[in-house]
């Protein structure tokens, strides 16, 4: 009878319970409960990570009389309480278990019970209203979120009007708003601009998490300072994560533009908290999704100069003496003469006042590109036209100037373009995946009605000259390819191609989270127990450590993002050489 179940039930937990009290003395107990009906990986993952938040982990099997009433018209094999139990004690990190002694379908009365220091609840499940009286009650801290092992992200979508229309944009693709595919001219569908999709957790435009069937269930922020063992040992402290994932549209260029390194991230954001909004570095990585144009790094000093001296304009902007200069370094071809050299020129170019640069302008796009000397006319006539564009967008701009002095790279897909602090760069066109230290810190430096921190930009910048940054992608397995480079400490990025029909096996990363997308295709995502499909603009985040399958239905075309293994290791010197020869 239920009587007499519950006189023996807690006859057992008491006898459990006096125990594990006598064992749990002077340390910090934890309890945790569960059906484990069946028991399977994600419980155990469940079970390490509430024993880590202790010294000393009971667990509270919930009893058949539970069971039964939890299964009620669900298939499936039923594993007796007793059996349970011994399994789940089995565990090495499991101190003991006991059988709920509760007559209704919480734990709170075995909880009053045991009184232990901190109650876990594992991935989504929270305590019940009686359980969180309870501990409330005799001050139990409620710890929930341990054993996620994925969340469902709703990306942040924004709509700055540089962005592609919604009938060409990948941002309104993976947004799901719009038919799309590379090179296609359909029309416009909507007025607004897709620009960007953020896939993290910046204050500015954090994610959201869903459920499978698209229900928002909060923000990542506050979810990952509920859950923070999603993110690791090391990164669970401050709740956060160290990069930021974004995918790229761009219709119209975007700024002249540079981003600070850590030390003058932490004076901007502190003097101009309202203008730099964060303290952190932005060294960044962008993918080319489709063919893309950029502005990147200072070009050569020798090609600057034929620049300079073929445009009359553009020499009197940046003035004799940097004429004289660049002459002067590119006939010693001493590096820090260059250096010199650049930065004088390009600064006196940056502070030519505003009607003087009205007078120049007009005058320099009237007229077609002039002949270069020592064959560099091609490039100054890409530079010419690419100036005539921007003038279309910009009107008479300082940023137009920009243009004659940094590498124009054109990039295929899959090409990689490496923008490291201090290194002034502006995305031109095309769609990217974007990846970067967690930060939106921007110093802009023209082609843009934004503030222009003139000053900044001309004191921050590294002045030198030389090809376009460029990270080659390393293969690691069968159409999968690593992003990565000695000098990037937060994040690296995976390309995945798997063909219909294929399956593999990932650990992106042991010891942090992982965020991913679909960029095309369909699939299967297994994690333990659970199956999640995988379509276009599905946004996905792994907890450190986890092991998933993905099994393409169609070919199937994902990147990830994660902490390189030195984030968390740091290596000699001599051997982060060695992990990246060719950076």
């Amino acid at each position: 009878s239920r009587l007499s179940f519950s006189i023996r039930a807690r006859q057992r937990g008491r006898r459990t319970f006096r125990r594990c009290l006598t064992a749990a003395m002077s340390k910090t107990v934890v309890v945790a409960s569960g059906y484990f009906n069946p028991l399977h990986f994600g419980h155990v993952s469940f079970l390490q990570k509430a024993k880590d938040a202790g010294t000393h982990l009971i667990v509270i099997v919930n009893n058949d009389a539970q069971a039964e009433r939890r299964r009620v018209g669900l298939p499936g094999i039923s594993m007796p309480a007793r059996d349970r139990v011994r399994l789940v004690r089995s565990l090495a990190c499991v101190d003991a278990a006991m059988e709920a002694v509760d007559e209704d379908d919480s734990v709170a009365d075995t909880l009053r019970m045991l009184h232990p220091d901190l109650f876990a609840n594992g991935g989504k499940q929270v305590a019940t209203e009686k359980e969180a009286a309870v501990c409330a009650e005799l001050g139990i801290t409620l710890l929930v979120g341990l054993g996620i092992e994925m969340l469902l992200l709703q990306p942040f979508t924004q709509h700055y009007e540089w962005g592609k229309k919604r009938g060409e944009s990948a941002v309104a693709l993976l947004a799901g708003e719009s038919e799309w595919s590379p090179g296609s001219l359909s029309s416009p569908n909507g007025s607004r601009p897709y620009a960007e999709l953020w896939m993290g957790d910046h204050p500015s435009g954090p994610s959201k998490v869903r459920t499978p069937n698209g229900a928002m269930t909060g923000c990542l922020i506050s979810t990952l300072k509920r859950s923070p063992s999603v993110l690791g040992e090391k990164l669970a402290q401050d709740g956060t994560l160290p990069f930021l994932m974004k995918v790229l549209s761009i219709e119209k260029a975007l700024s002249i533009q540079a981003h600070p390194d850590r030390e003058l991230a932490a004076r901007l954001h502190r003097d101009r908290p309202d203008v730099y909004k964060d303290a952190n570095h932005k060294p960044e990585i962008a993918i080319a999704l489709t063919a893309f144009e950029a502005l990147c790094g200072f070009r050569q000093v020798s090609e600057l100069h034929a620049f300079v001296v073929a445009v009359p304009e553009l020499r009197s902007a940046v003035g004799e003496a940097a004429v004289a200069a660049l002459q002067g370094a590119v006939t010693s071809g001493e590096l820090a003469e260059e250096e010199a050299a650049i930065r004088l020129a390009y600064c006196t170019m940056m502070r030519t006042p505003e009607a003087e640069i009205e007078r120049l302008v007009p005058e320099m796009v009237a007229q077609d590109a002039p002949e270069a000397e020592n064959g560099h006319s091609a490039a100054l006539a890409k530079a010419y036209n690419i100036v005539k564009k921007c003038n279309k967008q910009f009107g008479n701009d300082i940023g137009l100037f920009s243009i004659f002095f940094l590498n124009y790279v054109e990039m295929s897909v899959g090409d990689c373009l490496y923008m490291a602090q201090n290194i002034p760069h502006a995305y031109l066109s095309g769609d990217i995946v974007e990846c970067m230290a967690c930060s939106d810190n921007v110093v802009r430096g023209g082609l843009t009605p934004k503030y222009k921190d003139i000053d900044v930009l001309c004191e921050m910048l590294v002045y030198k000259g030389g090809l376009p940054p460029c990270i080659a992608p390393c293969p690691v397995g069968d159409m999968t390819w690593l992003y990565a480079h000695k000098d990037l400490e937060e994040f690296q990025v995976t390309k995945m191609l798997l063909l219909a029909g294929k399956a593999r096996r990932f650990c992106f990363s042991a010891q942090g989270p992982t965020l991913g997308f679909v960029f095309s295709g369909a699939g299967l995502l297994k994690i333990s127990d659970e199956t999640t499909k995988l379509v276009a603009g599905v946004v996905f985040l792994l907890s450190a450590g986890v092991d998933c399958d993905v099994i393409a239905v169609d070919d199937l075309h994902c990147y990830v993002a994660c902490c390189p293994p030195q984030y968390f290791n740091p290596p000699a010197r001599k051997d982060l050489m060695k992990a990246f020869p060719h950076a």
